[in-house]
């Protein structure tokens, strides 16, 4: 990348006015960061460099600082000339050259273009979404699922070797899995005729109301709906679709058999659904990780010995406790209740070393912004099992709103208060406008989807925008091959030839993309991604305006300039399509 040539030249400049004794410095140079001006009168790269070195170096004024460094600055076949600006800054002009010449990369790297070995041997393991098994996955799930995939695309587009991880809650103790089936139980029954009271809603004075079925039996009893039960339209879904197997068959007998029944079958349909929807999203996990493995394997058994062992248990009032209050926790916290029942701090605990077990060098988890009180607790686990807890990082997302004709959608279509992926989402505006919402901004702040202007095919949309902007290149290579032009390799077209500014602006933006793919990574922020994408697509309108590729009737004929603005429209062409790749959104060639 450029800017790594430039602060190799930077160093080198340092490394030299030492030898000479133009400077000294008392402590390591560090990571030399360059920038791009915010304005173009200021240079094509800036750094701070000499403003950082005033410690070091002993010398109170920065400008000094870069004096010497320019002094002693190797030649260089880049850099056009170089100014001292403000406090110290050290702003570079470089040459055209090379932002002509980053055709040639584009066009031999092709599908690799913006990808390296820079972490070559990293071993990581992404834990996202991880819905419990209760309902369908929500459109804050599925932020927190584009946010996941991509960031395993850009580590992997870094040299890391990823992994993607879906954490199944299935423990046999899990009351919200009982909650679950005996809400479907409770339907199950209103389809065979029994009428159904649901409980009290708050604000409603306590009041509990009947549910009939459209023909309630003669001598069918009364069915108390679960008070923490899911009132889902799903839930009806999975009842009808058991009726539909089985009959009548659990409506009376051995109510072992019938709650052991309900449990799983419950738990695999809804299973089931959200791994379609994920599907839908165009998401592969590479594993499905049960919970209750965990417990079958003894791995909790051993999580807890080993805690032990160490001196982060006690127990206290029938219970077994956490010392996470030395941890850096604000409490204890119990490992194993008076019941003799794990929580699920235990079962994490167990999660994790497993993961670092399995030879993970990194651990990423995604995890909703309501779990940011859990950070804490987890972290002391993993500190307690002698585990290297700064290989863990743990990403909280903001919330997601729909909004429609400039209305907060409250609730979806089939359940209520829940706003699904695909019912709400997908089957409306499409999977890819979808991912792209969710990456229109960083995971930090809250995310807001407008349906109406998401299914518009205008440049209002920001994925049409982006996706017309790689059609309309395809297009314009095709039209100018119909106009008797062959678009040549860039290696063999005079790049010399583009000068104009709209052109070098688009030659800069596509030399930026391996750097801004690198900090997408570095940074976790793949919302980088799509704020270059729309940048792409201003630039090129601006260069379509100024600067016509195939020339019209009344133009001069220039066929030297019209095979190297074919060869930009084409490392164009790749960039946008390999961004949209590594965010799963296509790269449509027409629309």
């Amino acid at each position: 990348m450029i800017t790594g040539e430039l602060g190799d030249l930077l160093k080198a400049a340092l490394k030299e006015a030492e030898k000479s004794g133009a400077i000294t410095l008392t402590e390591p140079i560090g990571e030399v960061k360059l920038e791009n001006p915010a304005s173009k009168a200021h240079g094509d790269f800036s750094t701070n460099l000499a403003l950082t070195l005033k410690k070091s170096s002993g010398i109170n004024n920065p400008r000094e600082i870069a004096e010497k460094i320019l002094a002693h600055l190797p030649p260089s076949n880049l850099i056009e000339r170089t100014e001292i600006a403000g406090p110290g800054f050290i702003n570079f002009y470089l040459k055209p050259a090379w932002l002509q010449d980053a055709l040639l990369k584009i066009e031999h790297e092709d599908s690799c273009y913006g990808t390296s070995n820079v972490r070559a041997g990293d071993k990581v393991l992404i834990e996202f979404v991880s819905a419990n098994p209760t309902g369908p996955i929500s459109v804050v799930n599925g932020r927190a699922a584009a946010l996941g995939d991509v960031l395993g695309s850009l580590l992997e587009a870094q040299g890391c070797e990823v992994s993607r991880e879906f954490y199944i809650n299935d423990a046999l103790n899990s009351t919200q899995l009982e909650h679950f089936s005996a809400s479907v139980y409770a339907r199950y029954l209103q389809n065979l005729g029994h009428p159904v009271l649901m409980p009290a809603k708050e604000g409603h004075n306590g009041e509990t109301h009947e549910e009939g079925v459209p023909e309630t039996l003669e001598g069918k009893e009364l069915v108390h709906f679960p008070k923490l039960g899911y009132p889902g339209e799903y839930v009806r879904d999975i009842a009808g679709a058991i009726v539909r197997e089985v009959g009548d068959k659990y409506e009376v007998g051995n109510e072992t058999e019938r709650d052991a029944y309900f449990r799983e079958t419950t738990f695999r349909y809804m299973l089931d659904t959200q791994q379609k929807a994920l599907s839908a999203f165009g998401l592969h996990f590479d594993k499905w990780f049960y919970e209750s493995s965990l417990y079958e394997e003894g791995k909790v058994e051993n999580v807890i010995q080993t805690l032990k062992d160490r001196g982060y248990a006690y127990e206290n009032e029938g219970a077994l406790w956490l010392k996470s209050s030395e941890l850096g926790d604000e409490k204890d916290r119990v490992l194993i209740r008076s019941n003799e029942k794990a929580t699920y701090i235990a079962a994490d605990a167990a999660y994790h070393e497993d993961k670092f077990r399995r030879g993970y060098s990194h651990l990423i988890n995604i995890w909703g912004a309501d779990h940011h009180g859990y950070v804490a607790r987890l972290k002391a686990g993993v500190i307690a099992l002698g585990l290297d807890v700064t290989k863990l990082k743990i990403i909280l997302t903001q919330m997601v709103s729909l909004v429609r004709d400039g209305e907060a959608v409250i609730g979806g279509k089939r359940q209520g208060n829940i706003i699904e992926l695909k019912e709400d989402l997908i089957d409306e505006i499409g999977k890819d406008a979808a991912r792209f919402y969710f990456l229109l901004n960083s995971y930090e702040t809250p995310a807001t989807v407008d349906v109406e202007l998401a299914k518009r095919q205008s440049n209002e949309n920001p994925v049409y925008y982006v996706q017309y902007a790689h059609a309309r290149l395809v297009n314009i290579v095709k039209k100018a091959e119909e106009a008797g032009y062959t678009r040549a390799p860039s290696s063999a077209v005079d790049r010399s030839l583009l000068v104009h500014p709209a052109e070098l602006d688009v030659l800069r933006k596509l030399a930026d993309y391996p750097e801004e793919v690198a900090l997408a990574a570095r940074d976790y922020a793949p919302h980088r991604l799509t704020q270059y994408a729309r940048e792409m697509g201003a630039l090129l309108n601006v260069f379509y305006e100024n600067c016509r590729v195939i020339p019209g009737k009344d133009d001069p004929a220039n066929p030297a300039l019209t095979t190297s603005r074919l060869a930009l429209v084409n490392g164009a062409r790749i960039t946008l399509r390999n961004l949209l790749t590594l965010i799963g959104v296509s790269a449509p060639d027409k629309m």
